[in-house]
């Protein structure tokens, strides 16, 4: 049984090797050094941990974080979702990558960040191969929109750490497609980090998908230190281990944060999401709006907590998740949360977790629809009004198919459901 304690010595002896290889990168130095002495101090999960506990870091015994991924070449049949690209493999940035658009400044370095707390965070910054960081100038409405492509590549388990920092500048527009693929049984140990000024308005999106056999374990850091709007979107399918650890501060009045997602687990896959928006200031305004699905064996869990500050008068904050089993085997554990230290302000949670009308299966098979087609069809349309609302067409292109797939037959259930 793999502990806590053993994931803290494979890390702290990986953080070494990566230090002894990478010491010609001063720009990583002063983050691998705070980041290492952070992380000596920190206790990795367990069983017992609260925020971990429907998930298990057992599949990490085979021995990712032992060996770090090696260097491999870019695959040609990367989707182009964007109009300017960015590729990583592995952790390290293709220098062939396309050129970015007017106002847009690529940067090899990292940073300091409040709120990167857990560990696998900390081993990311002390450990870094390769990091970027984006800055958008002021008053610039970026042209076109910047895809980031994460690529996990490797046929034996191993990991890799991404580092993406992205900075708006005053008055600045930008639409940002961050997008995780890759095969094999490599654990990708992700941290994107976006910070946005006044007037600046970012589109996010964040697409998961990577193999089933994938592991990933990455932090989203959201950061309005001005009057700012993100809208952020989330879609993500299952694999052997996913974790997200989405974070957000809202520390200007009169900002607003709209996060939306879809996660879909399958088979025996897992998905982990743990989200908390932390209003620090009056005035600003949250809404969240979650769907999940799991099937067969799949696990899926969303914990969405709201934290209101004792300074944060007149806030509105709403979170909403709806999930479907489509199997009587599937697991969803959901936990809302509401944390307020103010009276002036307006709050709203909710969750369920239902199953498939029998009713209108019965339906859809009485006029000549198969039953998986049947499931499909009712499952997409769970999901629907987010797609629909999606504002990139060419992400809403690429989500409509990428779902059908995920919620398409699996390995003969629907079969023997029948």
């Amino acid at each position: 049984m793999l502990s806590p304690e053993d994931l803290k010595r494979q890390a702290l002896a990986n953080v070494q090797d990566a230090t002894e290889s990478n010491a010609e990168n001063p720009a990583l130095t002063a983050l691998r050094d705070s980041s290492l002495a952070a992380l000596k101090a920190a206790v990795f999960p367990g069983r017992k941990t609260e925020q971990w506990k429907y998930t298990s870091l057992q599949p990490l015994a085979d021995g990712h974080l032992n060996r770090r991924a090696a260097a491999a070449a870019t695959p040609a049949d990367l989707p182009e979702l964007g109009d300017y690209r960015l590729v990583l493999v592995n952790g390290r940035l293709d220098e062939s990558s396309s050129a970015l658009p007017d106002g847009v400044t690529l940067k090899r370095e990292a940073s300091r960040l409040e709120g990167l707390t857990t560990p696998f965070a900390l081993y990311n910054g002390a450990a870094l191969d390769d990091a970027i960081t984006l800055e958008v100038a002021a008053n610039t409405d970026v042209a076109g929109t910047v895809q980031v492509i994460h690529y996990a590549d490797g046929d034996q388990p191993a990991h890799c750490n991404t580092r993406l920092e992205v900075v708006l500048g005053t008055g600045s527009r930008m639409t940002l497609i961050e997008q995780y693929l890759g095969r094999g049984p490599v654990l990708t140990n992700a941290v994107t980090a976006i910070e946005t000024r006044d007037n600046a308005h970012l589109s996010h999106y964040r697409l998961q998908s990577e193999a089933r056999d994938s592991l990933h374990i990455g932090t989203l850091l959201l950061r309005q230190s001005g009057v700012s709007r993100i809208d952020s979107y989330q879609l993500m399918a299952g694999n052997r281990l996913r974790r997200n650890d989405v974070r957000a501060f809202i520390d200007k009045s009169g900002a607003e944060l709209n996060m939306n997602g879809i996660f879909v687990a399958r088979d025996r896959t897992h998905i982990d999401n743990q989200l908390c928006v932390e209003h620090r200031v009056p005035d600003c305004t949250s809404n969240q709006v979650y769907r999940g699905l799991a099937g067969e064996k799949g696990k899926a869990i969303l914990n969405g907590r709201i934290h209101i500050h004792p300074g944060a008068s007149g806030t509105l904050a709403e979170l909403s998740n709806k999930n479907l089993l489509l199997n009587p085997g599937a697991e969803i554990y959901t936990k809302p949360e509401l944390e307020i230290y103010n009276d002036d302000v307006k709050c709203a949670h909710g969750a369920t977790v239902g199953q498939l009308d029998a009713g209108q299966q019965f339906y859809l098979q009485a006029r000549g629809v198969p039953l998986a087609e049947a499931k499909r069809m009712l499952s997409l349309g769970f999901v629907n009004e987010l797609v629909m609302g999606l504002p990139d067409q060419t992400v809403a292109d690429w989500a409509q198919p990428w779902l059908a797939g995920e919620l398409g037959q699996s390995r003969g259930a629907d079969e023997e459901a029948a």
